[in-house]
C-alpha cells in the first residue's frame, strides 16, 4: 500500500472495518438484553427470534469505550495518567462529511468519530526534535528524497517508511480531508492536506473517488479502495470485490475457511463446495453466505487446478475463464445484496448493517452463464451429488440459476 494512501486507509474503514471492530465487545441495549434472557421464551422461540431478527453489531460508541480502556492502561503504564490526553485534529469538507454521515445512518459506523478519536502521537517526535536539535525541514527533505528513490525502485515498504519518518519528525499538527472535482462532473477525488508544526503543508492523494450520483467509491487501478480489493457503494451500503483484487493472487484452500471459522464472533458463515472435472482441469465452484463482522452477504467463487494436485489448494479463474454471474442475498423478503450480471471469477456483496443475521436465515440466489453444455452438465452433476442436498437449480440454455 502506497504511503500516500494513509488517509485513504482510514477512509476505507467502511470496507476494512473487520480489522478494527471486535464484535464480541458490544454492550447490549435494554431490548437486546430482554431478547437474550432465556427465561422469557422457550428455546424454539429463541431460535425463531434469532433467525428473524439476528443480533446487533457493535456501535462506534461501544468500540471507542473498549479502546479508551486500553488507552487508559497504556497511559498508566507510561506514567501519563495525569497528563491531559489530546486527540489528533482531523476535519472534513462537506462532501466527505456527507459520505461519512451516509455510512453512519445506514449501519452505525461513525467514521468521523473514529478518526477524531485518534490520540495525538506527536509527543515523541517533539521530544526528539528538541533534544537532538533536528531541523525538521532538512530531515523531511532527506526522507522524502529517499522516499522518491524507493518509489523508483518499486520498494513500497521503504517508500512508506521514509514518507512516515519525514512527515512524523516534521510534527503533523492537523489533517483536513477534502474533495476536488475531476473531469467527470459527477466524480470527486478525495485528498488530504497535512499541516505541519513549521507551518508548511503536504497534499496527499488518497486514490479514493466518489461518484455523487451513483454512490460508487472506487480507486483508479481497480485494486479497490486503499488496495483492500473492495469498492463500496454509498447508496446500497454495499462492499464488493473487484476483479483484480489482491486476493486473486493467493487462490483458495480449505485452510482459509478453517481460519475464519476459528473466530465465529467475527465471521459466521456457511459454505458449499462443488468440484468437477472439465477441459483437462479440476474445477471448484464454492459458495458462501453469512455475516462478516458488521456486514451480511454472500459469495460465489470459481477456481481450478491441474489434475492430481495434492491438497485443497485451487487457483482463481484467469481472465479467459471469467464467466457472467449475478448474485442476490435475501433475509426473508428483504433484498440485502443485488449484483447484476457481470464477468467475474468471484462475485460477492456484503451489506453493512446494524444487525448481523444467522447464515441459515439468509437465502442466496445466483446465476452463472456457462461456456458450454459440457461444463454446465458437470456442475449440475456436482450439485446433485452433494451430500447435503440443500441447493436447488434450474437451467435455461447455458445459464444455471441456483437457490441456496
Amino acid at each position: 500500500m502506497s504511503s500516500k494512501r494513509i488517509v485513504s486507509f482510514f477512509m476505507s474503514i467502511v470496507i476494512v472495518i473487520t480489522a478494527f471492530v471486535p464484535t464480541f465487545a458490544y454492550s447490549r441495549t435494554k431490548s437486546d438484553v430482554a431478547f437474550a434472557r432465556p427465561e422469557i421464551m422457550t428455546l424454539s422461540e429463541y431460535k425463531a427470534k434469532l433467525l428473524e431478527e439476528g443480533f446487533p453489531v457493535i456501535t462506534t460508541e461501544q468500540f471507542l469505550k473498549v479502546t479508551s480502556f486500553f488507552l487508559f492502561i497504556f497511559r498508566v503504564a507510561t506514567g501519563r495518567i495525569f497528563l491531559h490526553q489530546e486527540n489528533f485534529d482531523v476535519s472534513f469538507d462537506e462532501l466527505v462529511g456527507n459520505a461519512c454521515d451516509t455510512v453512519y445512518n445506514d449501519c452505525g459506523l461513525d467514521i468521523v468519530s473514529l478518526l477524531k478519536s485518534i490520540p495525538d502521537f506527536n509527543d515523541p517526535a517533539k521530544i526528539a526534535v528538541e533534544v537532538f536539535d533536528i531541523d525538521t525541514d532538512t530531515i523531511r527533505d532527506e526522507m522524502y528524497n529517499k522516499r522518491d528513490e524507493a518509489k523508483e525502485n518499486n520498494d513500497e515498504v521503504m517508500y512508506f517508511v521514509y514518507y512516515f519518518l519525514g512527515a512524523y519528525l516534521a510534527i503533523m499538527e492537523k489533517c483536513t480531508i477534502y474533495s476536488v472535482p475531476t473531469e467527470d462532473p459527477d466524480v470527486y477525488e478525495v485528498k488530504a492536506m497535512i499541516y505541519f508544526n513549521d507551518e508548511t503543508t503536504d497534499s496527499l492523494d488518497t486514490d479514493i473517488y466518489i461518484n455523487v450520483v451513483t454512490g460508487e467509491c472506487t480507486n483508479k487501478d481497480g485494486s479497490g479502495l486503499a488496495g483492500t480489493g473492495f469498492n463500496y457503494n454509498l447508496h446500497e451500503s454495499l462492499a464488493y470485490a473487484t476483479i483484480d483484487s489482491w486476493m486473486r493472487r493467493f487462490g483458495f484452500c480449505v485452510f482459509y475457511d478453517i481460519a475464519a471459522n476459528s473466530m465465529p464472533l467475527l465471521w459466521n458463515y456457511i459454505t458449499r463446495r462443488f468440484t468437477f472435472e472439465y477441459d483437462g482441469l479440476e474445477w471448484m465452484i464454492q459458495i458462501w453466505k453469512g455475516n462478516y463482522l458488521i456486514t451480511n452477504g454472500g459469495e460465489v467463487g470459481v477456481y481450478n487446478r491441474e489434475p492430481g494436485t495434492f491438497g485443497t489448494f485451487y487457483n482463481c479463474a484467469t481472465d479467459d475463464q471469467l464467466m457472467e454471474m449475478s448474485l442476490q442475498v435475501y433475509h426473508g423478503d428483504d433484498l440485502l445484496v443485488n449484483q447484476d450480471p457481470q464477468m467475474h471469477w468471484w462475485i460477492n456483496g456484503f451489506q453493512m448493517s446494524k444487525r448481523r443475521y444467522i447464515p441459515d436465515s439468509l437465502t442466496m440466489k445466483f446465476t452463472i452463464l456457462m461456456p458450454n453444455e459440457e461444463m454446465l452438465n458437470a456442475f449440475c452433476e456436482s450439485i446433485n451429488n452433494h451430500y447435503l442436498h440443500d441447493v436447488s437449480y434450474t437451467v435455461e440454455g447455458l445459464k444455471i440459476s441456483v437457490v441456496w
